[in-house]
């Protein structure tokens, strides 16, 4: 298990806008188109490499989740389609995760725009043309030669536990003034 998946599984009741850093979740849509061919981000046109799972807020000790917050304007979902395909996905992240960063939907939905053009993407997972098979240190080792600014350990992939190790997502942690800081399990 990753040190990323065995945080996730703790929770804590903090309020609103008290947290102490967030982890950008990119999904990997190959691996997941695979898994889920029926998927809104798996048909039409274009097919994604990276796309924004979320931004969470964090804790040292679990996170924040579902805090009370405003409704979702269609004009966001819109905005943000680009990096996240899935409208149900966009509410989902909105009602579960953005409501807790004490943001309004507009500014939350503009902190996760700069939090991924914040991180390079490799070159080899740019264009991406199926699942991606390499090691869990291959991938990161590929993301810090794309990223050198980024402090150790402030990536972290997560792959599928099935055959040949299968890139899943890749989580970045930042603080919260969105600066890359190292992951916290």
């Amino acid at each position: 298990m990753s040190a990323s998946a065995g945080h996730r599984h703790r929770v804590s009741d903090a309020p609103a806008g008290e947290f102490d850093y967030y982890l950008l979740s990119l999904s990997w849509s190959p691996a997941f188109c695979l898994q889920s061919p029926g998927a809104a981000e798996c048909n039409g046109p274009r097919r994604f490499g990276f796309i924004v799972h979320g931004l969470w807020p964090q804790n040292e000790r679990g996170w924040p989740e579902y805090c009370a917050g405003s409704q979702l304007p269609d004009d966001v979902v819109q905005g943000i389609s680009d990096l996240m395909p899935a409208r149900g996905l966009v509410y989902h992240e909105w009602s579960a995760h953005g409501t807790c960063s004490g943001l309004g939907p507009a500014a939350f939905f503009a902190l996760v725009r700069r939090a991924y053009e914040s991180v390079a993407i490799p070159a080899p997972f740019a264009r991406p043309s199926g699942a991606i098979e390499q090691s869990p240190s291959a991938i990161t080792a590929a993301f810090f030669k794309a990223n050198p600014g980024l402090p150790p350990d402030s990536i972290v992939p997560t792959c599928s536990r099935q055959g040949a190790p299968r890139l899943r997502e890749m989580h970045v942690c930042f603080s919260r003034d969105r600066k890359p800081a190292a992951h916290r399990p």
